[in-house]
């Protein structure tokens, strides 16, 4: 297998799995911030040249498909604004993560290198504690691929549905009806649309809606996979505190010696857990404007994308299209929320654990510790952004509203 998608592997080293997918796709961008807090040297904090010419092709795409959208629009023509305003809801909201993910690029990539520590640091680790760091790594993989696969997918179809309409009426001989059109449709000088130059329009066009594909695979999948990992790592806290109970478990009393050992085991804990909370809520405060607007538009792009699928009707190119599209943009949707949730819940995990466990054989000091952990795990640590929490209630909610777009489209049929 190719060392690209050597991550595909279900017996590869971990350190394979450890952001696969956004590490391949933001690199191929030039935006994947890892790199910046490995190497210090002053060339690594300028951008690559790539990531400069691939914001100026996507916003250039954004403006034109914005400035079509708005004239089909004007000119009465719903369901071509609708199918333009699509591609370009998310193509926009792509763009504004390009220019979030190099803003906050040294954030990040010092955030990456405090996750790699605590999951990779400790010498002492006991096999559960490998297998829920192997479990979460695969889990993100599996995951991140499935949106960039269904948005891969969605923007071939787009690239090749003029070529598919120009091949059919070739060979129905009716050739003279074709009309040349670009994948997506943007507002493009007169001379670009014509020979010779019609070629290079075409590839340009279908150009941007890759680099909106990869982009958003690798800020999404960079988010999911934060999300997993430190929801391993609040298992391992978890698997931890059992095994510090674990010898003490038919035990009535311990001696001073055994109390003072299982203090400094339970200070380790809190150290830690506090650690997790701290740079879960960096990385929350970094990435909530991304996961707003992601949500905002997200819902729109989904209803849209909906009514889109009513107005063609039958079967053909256009709906599969339509499908495709949805797919995607319920699966950009569906990262955020399932993170937000793995956060949540296993956060809360560490609480049951400590209450399950034989605490009431520790001394006052040690059940201060105690006490802080499960007074600190009650309240779920959340991916909260102003308005909303991600979790798969939200995921459902937006369903929801969306499916109320549609019933307010088809009362005005």
């Amino acid at each position: 297998m190719s060392r690209w998608f050597r991550f595909l592997n279900k017996n590869e080293p971990l350190s394979v799995y450890f952001f696969a997918v956004p590490r391949n796709s933001l690199n191929l961008m030039g935006y994947w911030p890892g790199g910046g807090a490995e190497k210090k040297d002053k060339k690594n904090k300028n951008p690559p040249l790539r990531a400069y010419v691939h914001f100026v092709i996507l916003a250039i795409g954004v403006f034109t498909e914005l400035h079509a959208g708005m004239r089909f629009l004007h000119q009465e023509e719903l369901t071509l604004a609708l199918e333009t305003f699509c591609p370009a809801a998310t193509s926009a909201v792509t763009l504004l993560k390009m220019f979030l993910m190099w803003r906050y690029r040294q954030d990040l990539a010092s955030m990456w290198c405090r996750l790699r520590s605590l999951l990779f640091e400790t010498g002492r680790e006991r096999p559960d504690q490998q297998e829920i760091r192997l479990r979460h790594s695969l889990l993100a993989v599996r995951i991140n691929c499935w949106p960039v696969s269904a948005g891969f997918l969605t923007g071939s179809i787009y690239n090749i549905k003029p070529v598919m309409i120009a091949l059919v009426l070739y060979l129905q001989q009716r050739s003279d009806e074709n009309v040349w059109v670009t994948p997506y449709n943007m507002t493009m000088p007169p001379f670009l649309l014509k020979s010779p130059f019609f070629p290079f329009t075409y590839l340009f066009t279908a150009y941007t809606g890759y680099v909106t594909i990869f982009m958003f695979g690798g800020c999404d999948g960079f988010y999911f996979e934060f999300c997993s990992h430190v929801s391993a790592l609040f298992e391992i806290l978890q698997s931890e505190t059992k095994a510090i109970f674990k010898p003490y478990k038919d035990r009535l009393t311990i001696d001073s010696e055994e109390a003072l050992h299982l203090e400094q085991q339970l200070r380790a804990i809190v150290v830690r857990h506090n650690a997790v909370i701290d740079l879960t809520k960096s990385f929350r405060q970094r990435y909530a404007i991304i996961t707003l607007a992601h949500f905002v538009s997200a819902a729109m792009v989904i209803g849209f994308s909906m009514v889109n699928l009513l107005t063609v009707g039958g079967i053909g190119l256009g709906v599969i299209l339509y499908v495709a599209y949805t797919i995607a943009a319920a699966s950009q949707l569906l990262v955020y929320c399932y993170g937000g949730t793995l956060v949540a819940e296993s956060s809360l995990g560490l609480a049951r654990i400590l209450f399950a466990c034989p605490w009431n054989i520790c001394w006052p000091n040690q059940r201060r510790y105690v006490q802080l952990l499960i007074l600190r795990s009650q309240r779920a640590l959340t991916m909260a952004v102003p308005f909303f929490s991600p979790s798969l209630a939200a995921f459902a909610s937006i369903l929801q509203t969306s499916g109320s777009i549609i019933a307010l489209f088809k009362s005005f049929q």
